[in-house]
């Protein structure tokens, strides 16, 4: 796995919008008239502690952990992708090599990459087509303490349907390694999904292992 690999989560939303954005609709609208005849909310389930050779973290329940592997290369590059609602996802990333890593220029190649990874995937993704990116910096909690990152925004169009995403990056020193977060989620779906990215991000907490 490259460094500046990019997952597309962001691909499959837009590929499954495209054809279905009607049926949604109604379906959201027979949904509103449900729950608007319940007498009292459902209570939210407790969040879930995903942990695994010395790496764990909080994450809402219903969240996934679809991903944990690690490169075999001279980097050891772990790789920990959690996937929550409307393919919102989270993306860490371990390794002592990225300690030297600005977290400026690794954004910016990633953006690069997006297109570039679009054009290797299915036919429908290289329809894909990325607008222009916009950066800002921004703080927030990394693993307990605060950090600051880089956001992103861009728009992917396909077949005439622009979505509106936003990607946010941080670095993070977890002793013996390095830590590279990535967020990203269309605009549609950011404010549901926040306080689950949130969890994840400042539960981060890594103590070390032995060799996988």
């Amino acid at each position: 796995m490259s460094l500046f690999a990019t997952p597309l989560p962001t691909i499959r939303a837009a590929t499954r919008r495209s054809v279905t954005t009607a049926a949604l609709g109604l379906m959201m609208m027979m949904m509103t008239l449900l729950l608007a005849g319940l007498a009292q909310p459902a209570l939210a389930a407790p969040n879930t502690t995903y942990s695994k050779d010395g790496v764990s973290f909080e994450h809402p329940a219903g969240w996934k952990v679809t991903e944990d592997s690690v490169a075999q290369d001279e980097t050891r590059l772990r790789s920990i992708d959690l996937e929550g609602p409307d393919e919102a996802v989270v993306t860490f990333m371990f390794s002592p090599f990225l300690k030297d890593q600005n977290i400026e220029a690794f954004a910016a190649n990633t953006a690069k990459n997006r297109a570039e990874s679009a054009k290797n995937a299915s036919a429908v993704a290289q329809q894909l087509r990325f607008g222009p990116v916009t950066t800002a910096p921004l703080t927030r909690k990394v693993a307990g303490q605060e950090s600051k990152g880089v956001s992103q925004r861009f728009e992917i169009s396909l077949q005439g349907l622009k979505l509106p995403h936003e990607a946010r990056f941080f670095k993070a020193n977890l002793g013996e390694t390095t830590a590279i977060i990535m967020t990203q989620v269309a605009d549609e779906s950011a404010k549901a999904v926040e306080p689950g990215f949130a969890l994840a991000i400042d539960t981060l907490r890594y103590r070390g292992t032995g060799k996988r």
